[in-house]
């Protein structure tokens, strides 16, 4: 994927290593936020979960960020793994609070939609708060949901992309 901007905002690959960008995005999520992405109380990145967020490439993982132009302050990231079989990955998303309702989170879902079918990607899944309504619509934008499962207060969803 090259650099695409729309409206202000830049989409781009996540470079391997790229820890300020991570740091960046995770600065501007309100404690609320940081909650909904990560299924509960984070209010820092560890040096373990900052290695992994970074970690792209190895397995064919992948991480788009949304950059805003004027300022090249990132304020969001959409990234997937892969499973093992190659047809499946798990993803996730997060946009800093000021971006939050400004169509920033459907673009990033339109980016990694693309991202996922070139990798030969078929299904999606993703585990959110069950409360998180956002993010059920970022998904219901990926393609048909086939399965959602609630576990301990968690949703567990599968999505089958739609070209």
């Amino acid at each position: 994927m090259s650099s695409l901007t729309y409206d202000g905002i830049a989409f781009r690959p996540l470079c391997a290593g790229e820890r300020r960008t991570v740091l960046e995005v995770f600065a501007g999520l309100s404690e609320r936020s940081r909650r909904l992405r990560f299924l509960g109380p984070k209010p820092r990145l560890s040096g373990r979960d900052l290695d992994a967020l970074v970690d792209i490439e190895r397995r064919e993982r992948e991480a788009i960020v949304a950059v805003e132009a004027a300022t090249g302050r990132a304020i969001g990231i959409a990234r997937f793994v892969p499973y093992e079989d190659g047809r499946r990955a798990e993803i996730a998303f997060a946009v800093v609070d000021a971006w939050q309702g400004h169509g920033v989170g459907s673009r990033l879902t339109d980016e990694l939609a693309s991202a996922l079918r070139e990798a030969g990607i078929e299904r999606v899944e993703a585990t959110l708060d069950s409360g998180n309504e956002p993010a059920r619509a970022l998904l219901r934008r990926l393609g048909r949901i086939e399965s959602r499962r609630f576990v301990e207060g968690e949703l567990e969803v599968v999505v089958a992309l739609t070209e």
